[in-house]
C-alpha cells in the first residue's frame, strides 16, 4: 500500500540540559523525520504524589513530572540548529499569552525555522490555567476570538487593527512582521474533539490535530471538520488531517502489555477521555475521586491535588481493554497495520507519542529502532 505522503513525527526533546536537548533535535532532523512536536505544559499529567522511585524508575532521574522548558524559546533554538524538519507545538491555548504576543512568536519563529514551525492550538487544560490564578471562563470562546485576532494580525502585516470582542478591544494596534514567505501563513492546527472546536477547525484551521481518537471516531470527526470548511466556502483539502497517538512498542506483543501497564503507563490512561471507559462498560477512575459522573480530564483533571493512595487505586481499577485502546501498542507490523489503518480515514500526518522508553527503559532503544523501521517503510511505499 502507497503511503508514502503520510508525515511520521515524534516527540520534540522537552527537558533539560539544553545542550543534549539540542543535540537529540539535531539527530532527530537527520533520521529523517518528518516533524517533531513539543507540548505546552506548566504543569505534567502525572500526580506528584505517585513520582516516586518504587513506582516510576523515571523519578530516579527526573526530580518532577512538571519539568518543562518554555517552548516558544525551545523551538527558537532547536529550529536554528535543524534544517529540514518540521517543529511542531501540540498544542498551546491564547489563555496564558496575548493572541498579539502570540502572533508575533508566531512569525518570530517562522523566520528562524525558514516556515518549518506549525502552530498547534487549543482550548487549553484546566492543569495549566487555575492553578495559576487564570481564568478559565468560555475556553472555546476565548479561542475563537483569539483566532481571529490573530489570523488579523497574520493577514494585514503593517496596517491598523481594531476589534471590538467579549474578551479584547484594540484599537490601532499594529505589528509590522510579516511572514518569513509572504505566499504561505505560519500554519495554525487545532487540538479538537468536540462537536463546537470540529466546527471552529473546519472554519479556520490549515490542520486539525486530534489525541490518541480511536479510528471510528477519528473517521466521525474529521466528516465534521470537511462539512464545516465547504459551509464556510473552504476546500477541506487545505486542512491536514493528522494525530498524536500514544504509542508503545516492542519486538514481542506480550512485553508491549507488559510496557503500558507499568505504574506510569496506567497513570497516563487517566487523561483518556470518558467514552474511553464508557464504551467499555466502565467508569472513568476519576469520576470517584472528582464525585463527578462524567468528566473531561482536559477540564476536570489537576494532577497536584491526588492524593497518592486514591491515584494508585485508580490506575489499578483500569480494565486492560481501555489500556489497550488508549495506547497504539505492539511490533512494528502491529503499528504500520495501524498506520494504514489511519491513513484510509483519511490521516496524513502521524505523531508516534513514543512512551516505551519512559516507562521502562531497557527497552527505549529498541522502541526507536521500531520507529526507524516504520519511517522507511512510509518512505519505501510509494508506487506499491
Amino acid at each position: 500500500m502507497d503511503i508514502s505522503d503520510m508525515k511520521i513525527g515524534v516527540p520534540a526533546p522537552m527537558v533539560p540540559p539544553v545542550d543534549k536537548n539540542l543535540q537529540i533535535a539535531r539527530k532527530l532532523d537527520n533520521l529523517g523525520y518528518d516533524s517533531m512536536w513539543h507540548v505546552d505544559h506548566f504543569m505534567g499529567w502525572i500526580p506528584d504524589t505517585i513520582w516516586t522511585p518504587d513506582l516510576i524508575p523515571l523519578a530516579n532521574l527526573q526530580k518532577t513530572p512538571h519539568t518543562y522548558l518554555e517552548i516558544f524559546s525551545l523551538i527558537g533554538a532547536q529550529a536554528a540548529l535543524t534544517e529540514n524538519i518540521e517543529i511542531g507545538i501540540a498544542v498551546t491555548e491564547t489563555i496564558r499569552r496575548h493572541p498579539v504576543l502570540i502572533t508575533q512568536s508566531m512569525l518570530t519563529l517562522d523566520h528562524i525555522s525558514k516556515g518549518r514551525v506549525i502552530f498547534g492550538m487549543g482550548a487549553g487544560e484546566a492543569e495549566n490555567i487555575i492553578p495559576y490564578g487564570l481564568s478559565y471562563d468560555k475556553p472555546v470562546s476565548r479561542l475563537e476570538e483569539n483566532l481571529r485576532i490573530i489570523k488579523l494580525f497574520l493577514e494585514n502585516p503593517c496596517q491598523k487593527i481594531n476589534y471590538d470582542g467579549k474578551f479584547w478591544q484594540l484599537k490601532d494596534a499594529i505589528l509590522g512582521l510579516e511572514p518569513y514567505n509572504k505566499d504561505r501563513l505560519p500554519p495554525i492546527w487545532l487540538g479538537a474533539h468536540g462537536p463546537r472546536m470540529l466546527r471552529l477547525t473546519g472554519e479556520l484551521a490549515d490542520g486539525w490535530l486530534p489525541i490518541s481518537l480511536p479510528l471510528s471516531d477519528y473517521k466521525a470527526k474529521l466528516k465534521v471538520i470537511h462539512e464545516s470548511a465547504k459551509k464556510h466556502g473552504r476546500d477541506p483539502a487545505q486542512i491536514m488531517p493528522a494525530i498524536y497517538s500514544y504509542t508503545v512498542l516492542a519486538n514481542d506483543h506480550n512485553d508491549s502489555h507488559d510496557i503500558m501497564t507499568t505504574p506510569l503507563g496506567r497513570a497516563w490512561v487517566l487523561t483518556a477521555f470518558d467514552f474511553m471507559f464508557t464504551d467499555e462498560g466502565c467508569q472513568h477512575p476519576l469520576c470517584q475521586i472528582l464525585d463527578k459522573e462524567s468528566i473531561n480530564p482536559l477540564i476536570d483533571y489537576i494532577p497536584i491535588k491526588l492524593k497518592r493512595d486514591e491515584t494508585i487505586e485508580a490506575i489499578n481499577s483500569i480494565p486492560l481493554s481501555v489500556i489497550e485502546k488508549f495506547y497504539i501498542h505492539g511490533t512494528e507490523e502491529d503499528a504500520i497495520k495501524a498506520l494504514e489503518d489511519y491513513y484510509r480515514a483519511g490521516c496524513r500526518h502521524f505523531i508516534f507519542w513514543n512512551f516505551t522508553g519512559m516507562f521502562k527503559f531497557e527497552k527505549y532503544a529498541e522502541s526507536n529502532q521500531i520507529l526507524l523501521n516504520i519511517l522507511k517503510y512510509v518512505k519505501d511505499s510509494k508506487g506499491k
